[in-house]
Formats: C-alpha cells, structure tokens, sequence
C-alpha cells in the first residue's frame, strides 16, 4: 500500500535533509502545520505527521540546523517545543525607533539613492526624523519597506523619479492601518507568551531612543524626615 501524499512529501523532505547533511532546513509559520494536533477532523493527517517530525528530530543524526518561525506558540505541542535547544527560542517583537530609522535608511537607499545614496549626507534633520518614526511607531519591517516603495511609485508616476520628501512619507502612512493596530490583541497575547523566550535585537540605543520616565516617585513618610 502506497504512503500518503503528505506522508511521502515529509518523508523526502528530510530524507533530502539527512542526504545533504551540513545545511538549514527552515520552516516558516510552523505553526499552522499543528491546528490539527489534538482533533481527528483532517482524518488524523496532522497528528501522523507531527509524530513522524518528532520522531526525526528526536533521532536523526545528520548535522542538519533547524529552524522555524512561528505565530502561536501555544499551538505546538509541548513535546516538539522540547525538542528545540534550551535557549532556542528567540522573539522577533516590532522594530523600535533605532531599528525602525535603520529600515527607513535601508529602503529609501534602495528606491532613491541620489538622495539616501552610500556617502549621502542625511537631509532631515534629527527633529524631521523623529516625527517620522513617531507616525510609524509600531509598524512592522514589511509595512515601512511597502511605504517607501509607493512613494518611489507615486514619484514616479508625478514626474519626479528617485525625489523624495519628508512629507510624502508622512502621507502614505495616513494611507493604511497598522496590523499592529488592527490586531492589537492578537500581538500583545503573542508578547505575553513569548515572555520567556529570549529577544532577538537589544534595547533601543540610538539618540531617538524614548527617554525613560519615573512613573513615581518616592516621597518619604514625615517620620522618616530628619
């Protein structure tokens, strides 16, 4: 009796891996592979396969890295999390202001190098700079590299290609709605349950940094007074 499609699609895959050995085999939103886990509504598909996955990384010896990105970490079973390295779970949470000047500088180089070019001397000043990471505070890598891209589109269409202003970044982002905002409680439960896990960038370190705020402060009882 021949194996299941998906059963011989697994099994390739990482008999592919172990042949190769010295490579990355890479998993994106491994955690849709696991909706089915705990029913038998797919037939007992996903609960086959998770198993067989299980069993793989539990034994094989090839020297194969793995990795996979995931949303709902509590959608993996508690067995196949073990499976992973202590320490191997690293959460990627939305760019800071640092990170998200760097993104800025990384697109706008790419779409309008004339004016954000290696060696270009930065246009905006440090005030222009942080109300623009302001408007995009909370968006992600992906959300600021489709705003620079339209703007490189409408300065196109308008006659003036590789031009680019403060303003018309500013635009674009009143043209639409943070997936942060959009799904606000989906993000900060994915945040809560990646307490544990490790972060993969440091602290905001550049000058646009938010200063930190004491939300009180100590005032000492009169008894306490000399």
């Amino acid at each position: 009796m021949q194996a299941p499609k998906d059963d011989r699609a697994l099994n390739k895959m990482l008999d592919t891996a172990d042949n190769l050995g010295g490579c990355v085999q890479f998993f994106d939103d491994f955690d849709k592979g696991f909706s089915g886990w705990e029913s038998n509504a797919d037939g007992g598909v996903a609960r086959r396969l998770s198993q067989k996955l299980l069993t793989w990384m539990q034994e094989h010896e090839s020297p194969v890295l793995m990795l996979a990105t995931v949303n709902r970490l509590e959608m993996l079973p508690a067995e196949l999390i073990r499976r992973f390295d202590d320490g191997g779970i690293w959460f990627v949470d939305l760019p800071h202001s640092g990170a998200r000047y760097e993104i800025f500088n990384l697109h706008l180089a790419k779409y309008f190098p004339e004016q954000f070019g290696e060696g270009k001397e930065n246009l905006w000043s440090d005030r222009q700079w942080y109300s623009l990471l302001s408007d995009y505070a909370g968006a992600t890598s992906a959300e600021i590299a489709i705003a620079v891209k339209r703007c490189a589109e409408r300065a196109y269409c308008e006659g003036r290609p590789g031009k680019i202003e403060l303003a018309h970044l500013r635009y674009q982002r009143t043209q639409f709605v943070l997936s942060s905002e959009r799904s606000s409680e989906d993000i900060q439960g994915i945040r809560n349950k990646a307490s544990f896990a490790r972060p993969a960038s440091g602290g905001d370190q550049s000058k646009f940094a938010a200063a930190e705020q004491e939300l009180f402060e100590y005032r000492p009882p009169a008894y306490e007074k000399t």
